[in-house]
């Protein structure tokens, strides 16, 4: 699907001779499928591949690897690696509906994109390294970029501002959201006399969780890292001052030159720019009217990122910690996103009884 500079959809993919295909997969995506993002990105994934069967005089009942493959060349340049895969992986799932509903009555007996890999044979990157999508149920796109990715956003030519001050408090957002795991609202929440600032602690009160029923976790801690202390002091004891006229009356960490605190919106707009300067933004799905419903990378998906990150590459940082940290209010939510590895399993167990 293309996209404009704006990274708005256009409505390339309008079939002619394969309509009747799309709409038959259509409805079995939407019986079999209860979450809409996931209809809309299998479906736009299939109409692509149909779209270029048209147009390349290739029967999509009748193909084979190498009608795959070819596919896939033609389109390498177009996409970023996450979205190829996503593409692949939707024109695989077709041939999997093909392959077990009797009712479309096609013999297929082996999924054409089976032999095939993006990374081996086209040097995607592996799936599980840029992007992880966490199988839970009911919450199978939750998507967490690795940590490389993330501090691209973190480069001076990244971070977005017209002034010195400006560009100081965005990046303290994108990196202090990153190293906190704040959802965007309770960063706009955060309050300077709340900063423990020997124990790199801020308080927070939860955007989410009712306190009666969690009064453990409606206000708890987050940390940073030492690498952030000089960022938090020029933010703080400087450019906060010199930014607004409100920061001598306003309790909150973030503020704007005409208020005494950053909107959730702000701060989410803040982080996608920095992603897009990066060169690490994508759209993910588009809207009715051909914009842009959901970007690849948003203030709550680095949340998701770096609860990820911790649950799975940080050894000495226990789950049930990281679960007062995130405030998840199940430890279930935590475990979700703990990847399935047999191979750390096996090491972690020896290495934990060696001394005993």
């Amino acid at each position: 699907m293309d996209r404009t500079e704006k990274g708005q959809f256009v409505a390339k993919h309008k079939l002619r001779e394969h309509q009747d295909l799309y709409n038959d997969y259509g409805g079995w995506v939407e019986t079999n499928r209860e979450k809409s993002t996931t209809i809309e990105r299998l479906k736009a994934g299939v109409k692509a591949w149909l779209w270029w069967c048209e147009n390349n005089d290739v029967d999509p009942l009748s193909v084979d690897t190498t009608d795959i493959r070819t596919y896939i060349v033609d389109i390498r340049s177009q996409y970023a690696d996450t979205t190829l895969t996503r593409q692949i992986a939707s024109v695989s799932k077709y041939y999997q509906y093909l392959e077990n509903d009797p009712r479309t009555g096609v013999n297929y007996e082996d999924n054409p994109v089976a032999p095939i890999s993006l990374p081996k044979d086209y040097g995607v990157k592996e799936t599980s390294e840029y992007v992880r999508v966490l199988h839970r149920e009911g919450r199978n796109d939750i998507i967490a970029l690795p940590k490389k990715t993330i501090e691209k956003m973190f480069k001076p030519s990244a971070i977005p501002g017209k002034n010195p001050a400006t560009r100081t408090r965005n990046e303290l957002i994108v990196r202090l959201a990153w190293q906190t795991a704040c959802r965007a609202d309770e960063l706009s929440r955060m309050r300077t006399r709340k900063i423990d600032w020997n124990e790199r602690d801020i308080e927070i009160r939860s955007s989410k969780l009712d306190p009666e029923d969690h009064p453990d976790l409606y206000y708890r801690h987050v940390w940073w890292e030492p690498d952030l202390d000089l960022l938090m002091r020029r933010w703080v004891d400087s450019h906060r001052a010199q930014f607004s006229t409100y920061a001598d009356n306003s309790p909150y960490l973030f503020l704007s030159t005409h208020g005494e605190n950053l909107k959730p919106s702000t701060i989410s707009r803040i982080i996608k720019e920095a992603a897009n300067n990066a060169g690490i933004q994508e759209p993910l799905l588009q809207d009715a009217e051909g914009g842009v419903k959901q970007w690849l990378v948003t203030a709550h998906r680095l949340r998701h990122s770096r609860i990820s990150h911790l649950a799975n590459e940080v050894d000495d940082f226990k789950l049930h910690f990281l679960r007062m940290m995130a405030g998840h209010a199940n430890f279930d939510t935590t475990l979700g996103y703990v990847e399935s590895n047999w191979e750390s399993a096996r090491s972690g167990y020896h290495s934990a009884l060696r001394n005993t």
